[in-house]
């Protein structure tokens, strides 16, 4: 379609912008970079400190950690005996009369009471609280089979007297 101005558009389009628009760089360019170029940044923060960064680090003198004898015996149990603990109340909570589900929610504190004095540092504390912790889930343990073996005593004696 021919436009009054001479301009071809096709059809449905909007056609090209008129002239002086968007269409093309400003008058005189867009420069270049300053004569002097940009210079350092601010603060002198572009070079290394003078003399590098200090000596090198020394280790801690003895007895600087006083718990660190005890983390050295072995590894604190802590994710044992909250597993056991868990494990134990599941299992055995309930068959050992409640008081099995008592003794194992106390060593699920202890286990969670060793953890935090771990991450602490204080690993007496944290080897002491996972060693209870591991005590009370062996002793619901305990109880949970001897309570086992009294039900399935109790429904042999009783299924045999019908």
């Amino acid at each position: 379609m021919q436009q009054p101005h001479g301009e071809i558009h096709a059809a449905g389009g909007y056609g090209p912008p008129p002239g002086g628009g968007f269409g093309g760089p400003p008058p005189g360019g867009f420069g270049g970079p300053p004569a002097g170029g940009f210079g350092a940044p601010p603060g002198g923060a572009g070079a290394p400190p003078p003399g590098g960064f200090g000596p090198p680090a020394y280790p801690p003198p003895p007895g600087a950690y006083p718990n660190a004898a005890a983390a050295a015996d072995g590894d604190v149990k802590n994710v044992l005996a909250l597993i056991l603990n868990i494990k134990a109340l599941l299992a055995c909570g309930c068959m050992s009369g409640g008081i099995g589900a008592v003794l194992s929610i106390i060593g699920i504190v202890y286990a969670v009471q060793a953890g935090t004095a771990k991450s602490n540092g204080d690993f007496a504390t944290a080897k002491a609280k996972a060693r209870t912790s591991l005590i009370l889930g062996g002793v619901n343990v305990g109880l949970g089979v001897l309570g086992f073996i009294a039900y399935f005593a109790f429904v042999a004696i009783v299924g045999n007297t019908r």
